[in-house]
Parts: C-alpha cells; structure tokens; sequence
C-alpha cells in the first residue's frame, strides 16, 4: 500500500476517524505506542527506539487534524496521552455516549440521493458504533429502525417489510437494491419490471406490448376487432383500480363526450359535465355561480370519479379516484379544481408548457398540456359502457380473484362449479407478486396422524406486531384442526393470553362437537411452554408434543397457516390501500375466506 489516507478529525467524524487512524497506525507497527506507557526498564538503544516511533506516532495523528483540533493538541508530545485526550475531547461520558448512539440508530434517516447500498452501510456502521460502546443491538431493531428510515420512494416496500419479521440485513438490502434499479428504470419501462424487484419474472416477456382498446397482446390497436366493429373495449384486467370497486351493469346508453378536463385555479370544486363519470351519484342540489355578473349552473348532486390517465411514451396509465365531484350537465368541459388538489395535499408544478401535477408522496400523478390556452388532462372513465360491456369470464376472474381474498390460480379453477369464472388466460396479479414472497417450500411427506376432529390440533403464535391493531393487539394465535384443516384465529393483546384462549377454545369445541381433544402439537416458546398451561393440558388428558428447537419445519401446519393467513392479509391491505392498523381485520377476513376456499393440504371447501 503505497498511500494511506486518514479523513482530517473535524469534531464531528471521531468514529470513523479513530478507526482509521488505529488501522493506519497499526500497519505502522506503532499501534502500541497509543495503547501503553512508556516501559521503565530500557536501555538506551530501545529508549531511542521509542522516543523515534513516539515521535512517529504523534505526526500521524497531528497531521490528520483539522486546523483547529491542531491548534487545541499542539504542545502534547506523548502519544498515549494524545490519543487518551482527543478521545475524552470527543468520545465524553461513557453512559451519555451510549445515549447518543442509541438515538443516532433510532432516528437514522434515508437522505435524498443516498443509494441503498450507501443507507444500508452507514446503518450498519452507527450498529458497529453501539457495540463498541457497550449497547446491544439485536439484528431484529437493526432492521426494524433501517427499514423505518426509508424515503418516500420506498414506501411500498417499506410497508410490505414491516410485516416480515424474519427478513436478515442482507436480504433487506437485496430487495431493496432490486427496488432501487426498478425506480431507476426509465418510466416508460418501469411498470413492466415492477415485479422483477422480487424476483419473479413472467412469461412470453417479448409479447409485452398491448392494443389499448381491448389490452390483449399479439395485435395493434388499427387491427383490433372491436375497434374495426365500433366497440367498447374488453375488461381491462392489468389496469383495474386499485381502490377495489366492482362495477355494476348499467342499460343506459352513454352519451358522447370527450375526455379532456381543465386544470382551473379558480374552480371552487372539481365538475363533471357528464354521468359516465360517476359509479354513484349523490342527488344535491346546488348553485353553481360563474364569473359572469347574475350567471350560474346548477349541480345536480356529487359523487366520486374513478379515471386513469392516458398512456403516453413519457409515463405510463395510472388510475386515479378524485372525490367530491360535483355533477353539472350544463358545462362546456370538465374542470379540474387547483384549491381542491391542494387541500389534499397535493402539489402543482410548472415546467416548460405543461403542468405536473404530484401526490403528498412527491409521486407524479399527471400532467396538463397547454393548448389553445388552457391546460388540459386527458382521463379515460372508468365506469363507461366499456366495463359494462365487456367479456364477462374475464372480468369475473378478477373479482372473485379479488374476493377470494388473491387465492392461487390452481384452487380458484377447482371452484369452477361454485363460482362464475373461466380460465385465467395469462392472469397476472401484482399485488400477489409484491405481497406472496416466500422462499421454496419443503419437501411434504403425507402422514395423516388423526382420524377425525379435534384428534390433533397445531398452535403457533405470530407476534408481536409492531402496529397495534383497532382492539389493541399485538398478536394473533393460530389453532389448526389436522383431520379437516380449519383455522381458528384469535388476537390477543399479550402472550400470557395464551392459556385463557385456548381454555375457551376446549370447552367451546368440545361441547359443539361431543369429541375430546386429543393432542396438541406446538413449539417450545414461553406462552406454550408454563407450568400453567402444563398442569391444565395434564388434568384435562391432553398430550403436548413439542416440536425440535430452533426448527420450525416440524410445526408445519402451524407455520403454513401462519404464512397464508399473513400473505393474504397483506394483499388485503396492498390492494385497498388502508393503513396496516386494519391487520387483524384483514387476517380475520382471511381466515374465514381459507376456511371455505381449496388450498394445500385441504384440497376440498368446507
């Protein structure tokens, strides 16, 4: 090593600098000199010796402080008392110390224009600086405080990373590097690669170009049939909302109207001249004023309007719910209300002729292009007679896909005599790639250990969670009936409800069933593991097999529960958008739908 360079000490860089230093040092061979006090017993060869590396020593560490750390350490001529006198300077009391380093871990913070890869490393470097003072950090707070501290860039997956607790450091920043190159993606080609952050990849990937009016592959829009035909288009499966609606059939004929609305700053509220708009309309009546001296309109009542933006090579379509709209069949054109944009927290920017338009997540929305004066936003209806049109198998698919809370393909075509659908013709679903990621499954082995219900029983607890539900839980029990595969779902607010749940579970099972339970099969965590719970399943005849330490393969069942009533729940709360505090809702509604849905293991719906 032909150069070493040590970053000038500036009283804000200490750590970084005293590891650098002691390294450099230490290549040096004067590393003891800082670390011991000068031996008594020498001769006056070795004394030399060590008045010339003491000497050494302390021009390494003059020469790598700023100018004013030289000035305040200049008359010092002793290495170890130097070093011991710049590390009291800026190291200060070992408790407050330890303070500060827990606090910097807590409240570390993704800066604009910082890769992942730079985050990651400086979070693990404020953890390396804890240890070194004494205060232990768990791998679990390293991620959870890292994961937090994510930008708004992130936020989707940073939402999804909360829920998986058991992601390392070196997976979360391999997700997150994935996530990175995807936003790093040119716009045009980001939606494409969406999927492609968690790993998975979808077939015919060169077929990926679609006719706008039908959204089906292998044809142009000039050749499609329906367009040819003079008709709507086909269910527009891969842009459906993400709000969750389910359109209802509708026999009235629309009306022709363009799409164009207006960005108007002095608009009052957002208007639509025409009701394909609206899903619902709320009848009110109401004066529409103008600025024309004794003029107005009259709104016949307001609704919500669900639209997406139109594809252009510089973004791609998004869907959009707009609200308090106010229908006026009078207008001219559709105006899009500036104060109302802004009182949701919206924000408008001007660049060059057009407008762009960003949510309260600094995610661009859409654009308004001047033209003829006025700047216009072209939106496509959701709710017109295309939807209520179009091929039914297809869009039936999806909804129940919905429904069903995103169960698999495979079980939602074995429901075939049960529900109104068809075969998935090269379905995708992305929400399912972005919440269902899992490694590969372990090697089933067909054992049927009960004959009938309640002979075995497999409980797990998942917890806790780190956002409390609307009930205040934090946890949620899991009981797997092995002979029919039921799952039976509590939430519990501590661990220590444990033996009270699952009290209440024999005595109500019991007497609904007239059969015994038989075993009950476990890990070996506290909750399970008591004297309490012990004595209880003892008198009551229970045997408790306990499954392999540190091995949760052996509690398969449980597991397995645990993983899909937790995927489902987070496709849930991804698809609708609601905050996480709905967990427990979600998982519930997960529950009941597992219940009565085919899924691995139990084949047939109850």
């Amino acid at each position: 090593m032909d150069k070493i360079t040590i970053p000038d000490l500036n009283g804000t860089n200490y750590f970084i600098w005293e590891l650098k230093m002691k390294a450099a040092l230490s290549l040096k061979r004067l590393a003891p000199l800082i670390l011991e006090e000068k031996p008594e017993d020498l001769t006056r060869k070795n004394e030399m010796d060590w008045i010339t590396k003491n000497s050494d020593a302390i021009a390494y560490i003059k020469l790598s402080l700023a100018d004013e750390q030289a000035l305040q350490f200049a008359a010092e001529d002793n290495a170890k008392v130097l070093w011991d006198k710049i590390r009291a300077t800026y190291m200060g009391e070992g408790e407050d110390r330890k303070i500060d380093a827990g606090n910097e871990l807590k409240n570390i913070r993704m800066k604009n224009g910082e890769t992942v890869a730079d985050y990651i490393a400086r979070a693990r470097g404020i953890s390396t600086k804890c240890h070194s003072l004494g205060l232990d950090v768990s791998p679990r707070e390293l991620v959870y405080h890292t994961v937090r501290g994510l930008n708004g860039k992130f936020s989707k997956v940073r939402d999804i990373l909360k829920t998986q607790r058991g992601k390392s450091m070196d997976e979360i920043l391999q997700i997150l590097r994935e996530e990175e190159a995807t936003l790093n993606l040119p716009i045009k080609t980001r939606m494409d690669g969406i999927n492609e952050a968690f790993y998975c990849k979808r077939k015919n990937e060169k077929q990926t170009r679609l006719c706008y009016i039908c959204r089906k592959s292998n044809h142009l829009a000039k050749d499609c049939y329906y367009r040819n035909k003079n008709s709507p288009s086909t269910s527009q499966r891969n842009n459906s909302s993400r709000n969750g609606h389910v359109f209802t059939a509708s026999h009235r004929e629309e009306k022709p109207c363009d799409n164009i609305w207006i960005l108007d700053s002095g608009a009052s509220c957002h208007m639509a001249k025409e009701p394909v708009w609206f899903k619902n309309i709320s009848p009110e009546v109401m004066d529409i004023y103008l600025a024309d001296k004794n003029s107005k309109m009259m709104s016949q009542g307001t609704g919500k309007v669900s639209a997406k933006t139109v594809s252009t090579k510089h973004c791609n379509s998004i869907n959009l719910t707009i609200t308090d709209v106010s229908y006026v069949p009078q207008l001219r054109c559709n105006l899009l209300s500036v104060t109302c944009l802004m009182d949701k927290g919206c924000k408008i920017k001007s660049e060059n002729n057009c407008v762009l338009i960003y949510d309260k997540n600094d995610k661009l929305i859409t654009k308004a292009f001047k033209n003829n004066g006025r700047l216009e936003i072209k939106l496509e209806p959701m709710y017109n007679s295309e939807c209520f049109i179009s091929d039914q198998s297809t869009n039936n698919y999806e909804i129940w896909h919905n429904r069903l809370c995103h169960l698999n393909c495979k079980y939602m075509l074995k429901m075939k005599d049960y529900i109104d659908i068809d075969n998935a013709n090269n379905f995708t679903c992305e929400t399912c790639d972005i919440s269902k990621v899992t490694r590969k499954t372990h090697h089933s082995i067909d054992i049927y250990q009960s004959s009938q219900i309640l002979d075995l029983l497999h409980a797990d607890l998942c917890g806790p969670i780190n956002i409390e539900s609307h009930g205040g839980a934090k946890y949620f029990m899991v009981i797997v009936d092995d002979f029919s595969g039921m799952y039976f779902t509590y939430f519990l607010k501590n661990k220590y409800e444990v033996f009270d749940i699952f009290s209440q579970f024999k005595a109500k099972y019991e007497n609904l069933t007239d059969k015994r339970i038989k075993k009950i099969r476990t890990d070996n965590g506290l909750e399970f593991v008591n004297e309490q719970l012990d004595t209880y399943l003892a008198n009551s005849g229970i045997f408790h097999e306990k499954t392999i330490p540190y091995n949760s393969e052996s509690n398969g069942k449980a597991e397995r529960a645990n993983r899909v009533l937790l995927e489902r729940a987070r496709s849930l709360l991804y698809e609708s958008k609601l905050p996480l505090k709905f967990w427990a809702e979600a998982i519930n509604c997960s529950t009941q739908v597992s219940n009565v849905t085919p899924r691995k293991g139990k084949e047939k719906s109850h």
